[in-house]
């Protein structure tokens, strides 16, 4: 679907299933994600279906495969649809030996370039934790504005807000 100089991001697709296992399988990778480690392979796979998929088939956006050139899987960047807060976020999820390499980086501006470019996005936002200093660098390396700090009553982890408008995008 994407490709940078050394990147290719794509759909996912049900065999990637060990992939994203392995992924969320490593303490590190989800320490600031809110979520836990899947449980089982029909777990992944259900969210390869309803949510990679699904979501994109509904939204035209979702978390995408990011890979190197060379066919190595470094872990997913994408967009992700929120209908109860009319919300469009940027996430990236990575293994711990490619983090600080700037793969998400790359990967997010190909999302922030497709969010507002394709899809007409007016504004796309991020969420961190307070202590995810390195996705915070992030946020601030693609020029998205912080916004404060967030804690809804829903989600047990506070965070910060970043977003970018498409007129801030487009400057």
């Amino acid at each position: 679907m994407f490709d940078t100089d050394r990147l290719h991001i794509r759909l996912a697709k049900i065999e990637d299933a060990p992939l994203l296992f392995d992924l969320n399988s490593d303490p590190e990778v989800v320490r600031y994600t809110g979520d836990s480690p899947f449980n089982s392979m029909s777990e992944v796979l259900n969210v390869i279906r309803e949510r990679m998929i699904g979501g994109y088939e509904k939204y035209k956006m979702t978390r995408m495969m990011v890979f190197l050139k060379d066919g190595t899987f470094l872990g997913w960047c994408g967009l992700k649809y929120f209908p109860e807060t009319n919300e469009v976020d940027l996430g990236y999820r990575f293994f711990k030996k490619h983090w600080g390499k700037g793969y998400a980086t790359e990967s997010s501006k190909v999302m922030l370039e497709y969010g507002f470019n394709t899809l007409d996005l007016k504004r796309i936002i991020a969420k961190a934790m307070p202590e995810n200093v390195n996705s915070i660098k992030v946020m601030q390396k693609l020029g998205m504005t912080f916004r404060g700090y967030v804690h809804d009553p829903t989600d047990p982890h506070p965070f910060i807000l970043f977003d970018m408008t498409q007129n801030e995008y487009r400057k």
